[in-house]
């Protein structure tokens, strides 16, 4: 749950809805709340997995909008749904035309593989139905994504504000203190960096392919390799002043 503007939730069992907790922290809550500590489920019981619990599915996403603000809504498939063939997609769809919100639909059920499958899944269904969907007024010069950052324990924090400071625009993270409304414009980006390439090394390929983002695999853990990393990074956009900038940041 690394978006403190989005509600997540779980079409299944209670059992189902589980999350690590207070491990991807966020700065800022969204109006108020922060979703990152907050999980929604439908609750899904026999008389559902008999009947079908499309129903329940439409109604849980009625009380969320009812009683919270969000940017978006994400609903996860879970075995239990995607087993009885709940039309998540339908009701998504129906719902995010009724009430003009992204109801993003996320069909990664725990039979279907792997954690890093699921995040690879995911990250094609954020491509698909939010990136590219938001214009920005002024396109950052050297503007990155961080990609496959998810801050457990807060690491994204401890090297972002030195991008900053050379003068490199994170335009959004996916999915580490995340923000829907920043990731809907991540196609504005020069350049994704990919922090874990193994779940969504995809998703950086497509967007390549898709908006001519090239990208960069790196790490910033260590003096060492957040050294390299802040190099190879002002050397893709090729500015003298901003070398100059990392290098008197680096030697700091």
């Amino acid at each position: 749950f690394p978006y403190s503007d989005a509600a997540h939730l779980v079409h299944g069992p209670i059992t189902c809805l589980g999350a690590s907790w207070q491990t991807r922290e966020t700065k800022t809550t969204y109006d108020g709340v922060d979703f990152c500590q907050m999980g929604f489920t439908t609750d899904i019981n026999l008389n559902d997995v008999i009947f079908g619990g499309d129903k329940k599915l439409a109604n849980s996403i009625d009380y969320i909008l009812d009683n919270y603000k969000a940017e978006a809504i994400f609903v996860y498939s879970t075995c239990v749904t995607a087993l009885i063939g709940d039309n998540i997609e339908a009701v998504c769809k129906e719902k995010s035309e009724q009430k003009n919100i992204p109801i993003i639909p996320i069909l990664a059920p725990g039979f279907m593989g792997s954690k890093n499958l699921g995040s690879r899944m995911a990250g094609e269904d954020v491509l698909n139905r939010l990136v590219g969907t938001k214009e920005l007024s002024q396109i950052p010069k050297y503007g990155i994504n961080l990609i496959g950052e998810y801050n457990v324990t807060g690491d994204m924090w401890q090297y972002s504000h030195i991008l900053e400071e050379i003068g490199i625009t994170i335009v959004s993270t996916l999915s580490g203190d995340g923000r829907v409304e920043k990731i809907r414009s991540a196609h504005l980006a020069k350049l994704n960096v990919i922090v874990c390439a193994k779940s969504l090394i995809t998703l950086c390929r497509k967007m390549e392919e898709r908006f001519g983002i090239p990208h960069l695999s790196l790490s910033f853990y260590g003096k060492r390799d957040t050294t390299n990393s802040i190099r190879e990074i002002v050397k893709f956009f090729n500015d003298e002043n901003l070398t100059k900038k990392a290098e008197i940041v680096i030697a700091r």
